[in-house]
């Protein structure tokens, strides 16, 4: 009689355990691809919702009380709180103004270094993830009006305050969206140590 023989497997046993973590690497990059795809999925329909919004309503005032119109001011409670039409050249508060193609980059550049900055928190944080959209949102709907227009059309007026558009609104709540967060998790962090 014949002894008996064993048939090995054509992959000798080192390199199956390697195709076995390539298998499992390729997984982990696809979840990882799929979790980032979700992330700039969430980003990018706010980003849109604001550029949208910011958009509709200035194009709204201009037909309303814009520059061909006999009224660029409605009052709703006096003079503490209106729509007035404003062509602002500069940043926030009119700083820098005439300088477009400054702002412009700055803008950019600002937006860029949000997503860069907090790039390994943002598949963790929703929070951080709306006030990314919002800032860059913001900062897209202004940078549209200054390369169409030369400047950003404001329309809101409370009081004294400096006259601001959707765009301005949110940029400013995502900032304070962004620091809260930041707040938190920093409290959070000196809590678990």
């Amino acid at each position: 009689m014949l002894p008996s023989t064993r048939v090995r497997a054509a992959i000798p046993e080192s390199d199956s355990h390697l195709n076995s973590i390539q298998i499992s690497s390729q997984g982990e990059s696809i979840r990882r691809g799929l979790h980032w795809t979700r992330v700039a999925t969430s980003i990018g329909a706010v980003i849109l919702t604001v550029v949208v919004l910011d958009q509709a309503a200035k194009a709204l005032v201009v037909a309303w009380i814009g520059p061909d119109e006999s009224y660029h001011r409605w009052e709703v409670a006096g003079p503490w709180l209106a729509f007035e039409y404003v062509e602002n050249t500069g940043a926030a508060f009119g700083v820098l103004a005439g300088r477009v193609w400054l702002l412009s980059s700055l803008a950019v550049l600002v937006a860029l270094g949000f997503l860069l900055a907090f790039r390994r928190e943002l598949p963790h944080s929703g929070m951080l993830r709306l006030s990314i959209g919002l800032v860059t949102g913001g900062g897209i709907g202004n940078f549209v009006d200054r390369l169409r227009l030369g400047y950003v059309v404001d329309y809101f007026a409370i009081g004294v305050w400096p006259k601001f558009n959707v765009a301005d609104s949110a940029i400013t709540i995502g900032l304070i969206v962004l620091a809260l967060t930041a707040l938190r998790e920093e409290t959070s962090r000196e809590i678990s140590t």
